[in-house]
C-alpha cells in the first residue's frame, strides 16, 4: 500500500543536499568557470535515504506537471544513481506512479558488442523519455543526453534536474519542458552557507 509523500519530505531532502552535498570554497566546475561552492549529489543520490526521497520527489513532480513517460535517463554518471532509484521507487509505489523503466548514456559508445550509447531501456521509436541529471549548470550533461535519447528515435518528454545552478540551463534547455526540485539560490540562502561564503571574502588577518 502506497503511503503518501509526507509534507516535510522535501524539507528533509533539501537538510540532505546542504549537510552533505554543499561545499563551501574556491571550485572550478566542469563548465570551467569558478564558484565558491560546488554541489556533490552523489553524496545525496547513492545514499539510501537521499537516493529515495530523490526518486519519489522526482516522481511526485513528474506526477504534478502531467508528465507521463516510458522511460528515464540520463548521461553517466551523475544522472546513474537516479535513474535506478526512481525506477525501483517507481514500482515499489506502483498504486500511485505508473512503473518507469531506466536507461543509462554512456559518455562514449560501448566498444564491443551493440556498440551502443545507450543502456537499459529498447522501447519503440516515438517512446517518450524523460531526461535527468542530478545538477544542472549550464544544461551541457543534458544537452548530450538528449541527443542520444533522440537518436535512438525517442521524444523527450521533459528534462528535470534535483538542482539547478541557474546558470543557464533554463535558457538552454528552453525548447524542452525543463524544470529542477531545487533552486541554487533556495539552498545558498540557508544562513550558515550564506556565512560561509562570506566568510572567503573576508580579509585574513
Amino acid at each position: 500500500m502506497y503511503t503518501r509523500l509526507p509534507m516535510d519530505s522535501r524539507e528533509r531532502l533539501k537538510q540532505i543536499l546542504l549537510s552533505r552535498c554543499l561545499k563551501v570554497g574556491r571550485f572550478r566546475l566542469a563548465s570551467g568557470r569558478r564558484s565558491h561552492y560546488y554541489l556533490d549529489l552523489k553524496q545525496a543520490t547513492l545514499e539510501a535515504e537521499g537516493a529515495y526521497l530523490s526518486a519519489l520527489l522526482i516522481l511526485e513532480e513528474l506526477r504534478r506537471r502531467e508528465v507521463s513517460a516510458a522511460a528515464i535517463g540520463g548521461l553517466s554518471l551523475g544522472a546513474d544513481p537516479i535513474v535506478a532509484a526512481v525506477a525501483a521507487v517507481s514500482f515499489a509505489h506502483r498504486s500511485r506512479f505508473d512503473p518507469i523503466d531506466a536507461f543509462i548514456v554512456r559518455k562514449r559508445p560501448k566498444s564491443h558488442g551493440t556498440r551502443r550509447y545507450l543502456e537499459g531501456y529498447q522501447g519503440p521509436e516515438g517512446s517518450p523519455v524523460v531526461v535527468v541529471d542530478d545538477v544542472c549548470t549550464t544544461g551541457g550533461s543534458a544537452q548530450k543526453a538528449i541527443v542520444q535519447a533522440e537518436a535512438e528515435g525517442y521524444r523527450v518528454a521533459a528534462v528535470i534536474s534535483i538542482v539547478d545552478r541557474e546558470e543557464g540551463a533554463a535558457g538552454n534547455l528552453a525548447s524542452y519542458r525543463y524544470f529542477s526540485l531545487f533552486r541554487a539560490s533556495e539552498l545558498l540562502a540557508d544562513p550558515g552557507v550564506r556565512r560561509r561564503i562570506d566568510a572567503l571574502s573576508e580579509p585574513s588577518c
